[in-house]
Formats: C-alpha cells, structure tokens, sequence
C-alpha cells in the first residue's frame, strides 16, 4: 500500500526532483519555455494544461501536485475563475501566478490567492525568467 501524497509545507519540503508541478497556461511557447527553466532548476514531472478545464481535468486524475503556474489571461476560464475551481477541488499545494497583466491585475490575483489559503510563493511577470523561477522555487527548499 502506497502514502497518500502530503503537498509540500516548510516541515516537510520535497526534493525538486520529485515535485510534481502543473504548468496551466493557453500559449504553447510559455509553456516550453517555462518548462525548460523549470527543468534546469532540477524539476524533473512537469505537466501542462493549455486552460483551466484541461487543468481541472488533469487534477481530477489520482495525480497530486505539489506546485501549479497559472497564467491569468487564458479563455474559456481565466485565472481569477480557475483559482474559485481550485478552491472547489480542494487544492492544497503552492502556488505561482505568472502573467503578462499589468502589476495591479498580478496584486490583485495574489490577494485572491491568499484569501483562498493558497501557498502563494509569489508572481512572476512574462517573459519568465530563470532567476525569478529560481527564487520562487526556493521557498520550497
């Protein structure tokens, strides 16, 4: 019989070779790029949704996820309605809010994270780079 999974919390940090992370984003060349930055930073299970109904369907699987990226402007289900969706579906790993929106769209995405009780480790302005990524992912250490 196998332990449930427990999400990362500062007692119990997981090697970044074994977090499983899902990237949630609607451009493909984001999602390769962050990827790749996320795999330099020794992330080895990345998963991608193209929207937040094909994130939710993956995080309906018997997958658990330690981290999500979620880009705010997608269609069909923008980040302010995945993170409600999230809250539904009882979500309980960290968080990174990655976008191009303006700073006031990204603080006010971070306060609805916290009001949800997400492990926000922070927001990242596109394009990502590698030494926001790397200092995000350190909170996790």
């Amino acid at each position: 019989m196998t332990e449930p999974h427990t999400p990362p919390t500062a007692a119990t940090p997981v090697p970044r070779d074994a977090l499983n992370v899902l990237l949630v984003d609607d451009d493909s060349f984001q999602q390769e790029m962050i990827s790749e930055i996320l795999e330099s930073l020794g992330v080895r299970h990345i998963h991608t949704a193209a929207n937040g109904g094909q994130a939710l369907q993956v995080l309906a699987g018997e997958r658990r996820f330690d981290l999500m990226l979620l880009d705010l402007y997608m269609p069909d289900m923008d980040g302010f309605a995945f993170m409600d969706a999230l809250t539904q579906a009882g979500y309980a790993g960290a968080l990174i809010i990655v976008s191009g929106q303006s700073d006031d769209v990204m603080h006010a995405a971070s306060i609805v994270a916290q009001l949800r009780r997400f492990t926000l480790l922070g927001t990242v302005p596109k394009p990502v780079g590698h030494a926001a990524l790397a200092t995000l992912l350190a909170k996790l250490d």
